[in-house]
């Protein structure tokens, strides 16, 4: 029987619990760490509603070290739900307790920090497993090797890589509410994007590309955030042209950052721009996750050729709870992980370039929640 530790009791963390738990009931132990108690307290309860039983294989753990120096935690895997600023330290519980790890944040300097730590090791750590940067990643990767096979003497010359964590409603003036963490919408909208522009790897300016696009109809904006691209412009250097990713929005809604990024001026950063989202912007349950991705090369014609596929994912009913849009995206993908980690066929440092690609994507945990793709 195998321990797998859940760091962050919050909406993905108890989620990923209840995914888990649903899937292999008793045969491995979920332990949600969190360093409040009552965040502990409320996801046991909201699992065990969704199992529609109490089970003796999930537990609490309350982390009374906040700087993760002292913990101690016994188990074989740690999923890092925590916020994106703490990955590096929960990623250094994991190395010298000898676990696995795996997380989600799109936090780039906290990635690179890891990354540095944890070359050369044994056990498993695969960093950026979420939604956004992690399954479309992943999902664009099937998507470029489905284009080389189907046009073999076109080159790939752009990829686009585009998810929205919308909600259901919005209105003026902010177009847009939180289903997720708004320190975490902040992070992206203000860390640079790489990116590749004519086969290199860059930094560019977030929010600073927008571009409109329609999916069935539907018209919404596009503009460069932070993270969501994972490895892969590092990994198609000199193979791809352009390649970048772009969250999705209801129209209006990055004007609308705009001016509050002009009107912040000097005073701006990550906390004075989720203050002021905070004033005009709602949390909402009910939610949809959009997923675009395309692929497209010229062939010697000059005739451009592109392949695209878009997904979307609403919530479901789990016996008794609801389980948001981003919470079965973002939890599932982590679960698949913690599946590869826990059957000993990921090894070291893994980047979203080298996640299995046909074995994540044909997986128990994403098939449920992504359906077949």
């Amino acid at each position: 029987m195998s321990r797998i530790i859940i760091v962050g009791a919050g909406g993905i963390g108890r989620a990923c619990g209840l995914i888990l738990l649903k899937h292999y009931g008793t045969n491995h132990t979920v332990v949600l760490a969190d360093i409040d108690q009552g965040q502990c307290d409320f996801s046991r309860n909201w699992i065990e509603k969704g199992l529609g039983q109490q089970i003796s294989s999930l537990e609490t753990i309350l982390i009374k070290d906040e700087s993760l120096h002292d913990w101690d935690p016994e188990g074989d895997v740690i999923l890092d739900c925590s916020p994106g600023a703490n990955c590096a330290a929960v990623a250094r519980v994991a190395l010298r307790k000898g676990m696995h790890y795996a997380n989600l944040t799109e936090n780039v300097p906290e990635t690179k920090k890891i990354i540095s730590m944890v070359k050369g090791k044994e056990n498993g750590f695969i960093l950026q497993t979420g939604l956004a940067p992690g399954y479309i990643n992943v999902f664009s990767n099937r998507l470029i090797r489905q284009f080389e096979k189907s046009y073999p003497d076109v080159s790939v010359e752009d990829v686009k890589m585009r998810v929205g964590a919308l909600s259901i409603y919005a209105s003026s003036p902010s177009y847009y509410a939180f289903t997720w963490s708004p320190a975490g919408v902040s992070t992206e909208y203000l860390n640079d994007a790489e990116v590749l522009r004519e086969g290199k790897v860059q930094l560019i300016e977030p929010l600073s590309e927008r571009e409109q696009l329609l999916i069935e109809g539907e018209l919404l904006e596009a503009d460069l955030t932070s993270g969501g691209a994972s490895d892969l412009p590092s990994y198609y250097q000199g193979k791809i042209d352009n390649l970048d990713y772009k969250s999705l929005r209801y129209p209006n809604h990055f004007s609308w950052i705009q001016r509050i990024k002009d009107n912040l001026g000097a005073a701006l950063n990550i906390e004075s721009l989720k203050r002021e989202m905070l004033k005009e912007t709602s949390f909402q349950e009910e939610d949809r996750v959009l997923l675009y991705a395309s692929v497209s090369g010229h062939t010697q014609e000059g005739f451009k050729l592109e392949r695209a596929r878009h997904l979307e994912i609403r919530p479901v009913k789990v016996v008794g709870v609801l389980m948001s849009a981003i919470q079965r995206t973002t939890a599932s993908a982590l679960a698949q992980c913690a599946d590869m980690l826990l059957e000993g066929r990921i090894h070291g440092l893994t980047l979203q370039s080298g996640v299995p690609t046909d074995e994540f994507l044909s997986g128990h945990f994403v098939e449920a929640h992504y359906g077949s793709v």
